[in-house]
């Protein structure tokens, strides 16, 4: 889809595309037998609800550039917090005068 799109538009269009063809493909099945358009009908709702599922769940991925910046800046926020305080009374060696 076109990027004017928001996030939230794109999911809730995957969602509504796998309904669809959810329902396509329960109300086709009876008449696999008997009706040849339909059991081609039913075949191909299948591999559309494959690949609205796909779509759906590529949708819920986290961004990877978004997840390594914050985990890139959560890690230098914590060296620079470390680095703040002072060291303990234990860790200190004193050098005898």
């Amino acid at each position: 889809m076109p990027e004017k799109f928001d996030l939230e538009t794109k999911k809730e269009v995957a969602k509504i595309g796998m309904t669809v063809a959810l329902g396509v493909t329960v109300v086709t099945a009876p008449f696999l037998k008997r009706n040849r358009v339909l059991k081609n009908l039913h075949t191909g709702a299948g591999v559309v609800l494959a690949a609205f599922s796909l779509w759906h769940h590529l949708l819920y991925q986290p961004e990877k550039k978004k997840a390594r910046a914050a985990a890139l800046a959560a890690k230098s926020a914590a060296e620079s917090v470390q680095g703040a305080l002072p060291e303990p009374e234990a860790d200190r060696q004193t050098v005898p005068s």
